[in-house]
């Protein structure tokens, strides 16, 4: 049987021609569109690879020395043609291009150097940032001090935060440890910064659809205020007001069993029968909606405030609540036993789901807590969440939002009880 060290080395300089070529390609393609010739299309960058390539293969034998006389030749080359560039164009000129040569000379070398799988993600990433320079700067000048100052903040909760804090238990029971508590706040709090993102970068009036969705996936309560206050101010645009709300509340189906997978992935088909069922109901219900809706496939002509996902005082916040859920779990499971856990399922998920379902996974993961109560505290929580949201709806919403939200969230609620029941008598 053949295999590619049959063709050693030739596999890996047709590999690296391929790379080049795709960046020569989106190169020149972008060249053509704007009519600004630069110094570089497919073959350039194609012959830049395979030099890439070819020096990394000869490095064994002759050294260092060919990498280096043939970088500075690529580097000599690029500086004349960009001050040539500039000589002959009347506006300022970026060293993209450039940047992308020396990058694809690099990927060349590394295909050779037995990183080919490397080189090749890198060179598909990079061709995919060069072409979508238009989305990239089109989301830069649609974003405001207070978008920069968002992303910033999560940086800080990712990137700064979390190396600090000490990965081990402070508490005498040994329930709280730092790290891993901060991480499920970059994780939720990542979740929402990435629905944030995607709002800001598609445009927040495509779509009742949409802004359902990605409203869920930031939190279904907001979500929920927010479009039962609107639905007051524009009581004509109820039925897509509502069938935004019931979507919403049917991706946190989703978002939960993604926590559990991450946070105890033994769990997940004991949780999975109550949150499957509410959501192939709440899917069914949205189409029902659609097909329903007089105004099917119909945008919003002014974007809503959905508020921003992420703040630093709300991580901070969810820290605490998903703290202190864990050690009242941990204690209403010793004094009260299984039923202090449902008690703090109900409590937990009048406001939200997230925090008691990871406080729960952990204690499972732990062995502190039986993976039937887990799954059934995390269905109770998610089954009063929805019965939260459904008093929002009914006492902020406009009278027609408030009659097909509450309808369809207590068909939800009878399918998610039957599931739940599921999991308490046969697990």
């Amino acid at each position: 049987m053949l295999n590619l060290s049959d063709f050693e080395p030739w596999w890996r300089f047709a590999v690296a021609l391929a790379i080049g070529a795709l960046l020569g390609l989106e190169r020149e393609f972008v060249q053509q569109q704007e009519g600004a010739p630069d110094f570089a299309g497919i073959r350039t960058f194609s012959l830049i690879a395979l030099l890439g390539a070819v020096v990394a293969f000869l490095a064994p034998d002759l050294g260092l020395l060919p990498l280096a006389l043939s970088l500075g030749g690529l580097v000599l080359l690029t500086t004349v043609s960009y001050r040539s560039a500039l000589q002959r164009s009347q506006r300022e000129k970026g060293i993209t291009t450039e940047v992308a040569a020396f990058l694809t000379f690099l990927f060349g070398a590394l295909v050779v150097d037995d990183k080919e799988t490397v080189a090749i993600a890198l060179g598909v990433v990079t061709a995919l940032l060069l072409a979508s320079k238009g989305r990239l700067h089109g989301l830069v000048r649609r974003m405001t001090s207070e978008d920069i100052h968002l992303t910033l903040q999560f940086a800080l909760v990712a990137a700064v935060i979390l190396p600090l804090l000490p990965d081990r238990a402070i508490d005498p029971w040994g329930l709280l440890n730092p790290a891993q508590i901060w991480l499920m706040v970059v994780f939720v709090s990542g979740i929402g910064f990435t629905g944030y993102v995607l709002m800001k970068a598609l445009g927040p009036t495509r779509g009742i659809n949409l802004m359902g969705v990605l409203g869920g996936v930031a939190s279904s309560t907001a979500t929920t205020v927010s479009f039962s206050a609107a639905s007051r101010r524009d009581p004509s645009l109820s039925s897509l007001y509502a069938r935004a709300v019931v979507l919403a509340s049917t991706v946190m189906m989703p978002r939960v069993l993604l926590l559990v997978l991450v946070a105890s992935p033994s769990l997940l088909p004991i949780v999975s029968p109550p949150f499957v069922a509410m959501l192939v109901a709440g899917l069914i219900i949205v189409i029902l909606l659609q097909r329903r809706s007089s105004m099917m496939g119909g945008g919003l002509d002014s974007p809503l405030d959905v508020g921003h996902p992420l703040r630093l005082s709300t991580a901070v916040k969810f820290g605490l609540v998903f703290a202190v859920v864990l050690v009242v779990v941990e204690f209403a499971r010793g004094y009260l036993g299984s039923a202090g856990v449902y008690l703090t399922s109900v409590l937990a998920g009048t406001t939200d789901v997230d925090a008691i379902t990871l406080s729960v996974s952990r204690l499972v993961g732990r062995g502190q807590l039986s993976p039937k109560v887990a799954g059934v505290s995390m269905a109770v929580a998610a089954l009063v969440n929805t019965v939260s949201k459904g008093a929002i709806a009914y006492f902020t919403g406009s009278p027609e939002l408030r009659r097909v939200v509450v309808r369809a969230f207590g068909a939800v609620l009878v399918v998610g009880i039957a599931g739940s029941l599921i999991v308490f008598w046969l697990v």
